[in-house]
């Protein structure tokens, strides 16, 4: 189980998100929702501890996590960042085992779970990273992170910029890795049928706080409420 208890943070001297709690059950999959500029990157930059403004405690199976970043790896959390951000220069084969081994995974076995979960990665697996589409460096990325073998998985923007046959690959590789891996998932998003086809409920944000949690049903069925919350 993964809990966040009164949360604030931001950058230098800003607070941008404030008084923020939820938990997370073992392989659950949560859609964080809302408008641009609210607070949805900071709050996943606060889960993996890369804000200069801090408060607030992040508990992972009961475990304090404190304020090392190092330890959100080692505690089987990964974090897949708006924008990708592949080592260009390296080949698909080796963006994937420099984290396996930075984090003392074995590479070969992150490889291969990678190829295995996707399969379009073993044809360019010797290919310069940097020469991919960007929905293979999208795909790159994720497989990055699933080396640390992660119980959950943080995901910003990931379908931005990709093609619908790309969105779709990864949609049910990320419903088939919680559903065996029982790897619980927040996905910060605007893409809302993306979501929808693998969040069971969603965290809704506005003013750096959640204002609603909702279930698929209840967002499903409620089109005013998109409207209202999400502007869409």
């Amino acid at each position: 189980m993964f809990e966040i208890k009164d949360a604030s943070g931001g950058y230098d001297r800003t607070t941008i998100i404030k008084n923020i709690n939820f938990t997370i059950k073992e392989g659950e999959r949560v859609a964080l929702l809302g408008r641009n500029g609210v607070g949805k990157t900071t709050l996943l930059k606060y889960i993996m501890q890369q804000l200069n403004l801090f408060s607030g405690t992040i508990r992972m199976n009961g475990k304090d996590l404190g304020v090392d970043p190092t330890a959100r790896a080692k505690n089987s959390i990964a974090y897949v960042p708006q924008g990708r951000f592949v080592f260009e220069k390296l080949t698909v084969k080796e963006n994937i085992a420099v984290v396996a081994y930075a984090n003392n995974f074995d590479a070969n076995e992150a490889i291969d779970f990678a190829f295995e979960i996707f399969p379009i990665l073993k044809a360019h697996q010797n290919r310069n990273a940097g020469a991919l589409s960007g929905g293979q460096q999208q795909i790159v990325s994720i497989s990055r992170a699933l080396a640390v073998k992660p119980k959950i998985l943080l995901l910003d923007e990931p379908s931005e910029g990709i093609q619908p046959s790309i969105i779709h690959d990864i949609a049910e590789a990320l419903n088939k890795l919680s559903n065996t891996k029982s790897m619980a998932l927040i996905i910060a998003e605007q893409n809302l049928d993306f979501c929808m086809s693998i969040a069971q409920k969603a965290f809704i944000m506005g003013q750096g706080t959640i204002l609603k949690e909702l279930s698929k049903e209840e967002l499903n069925s409620d089109k005013q409420i998109i409207k209202e919350l999400l502007g869409v």
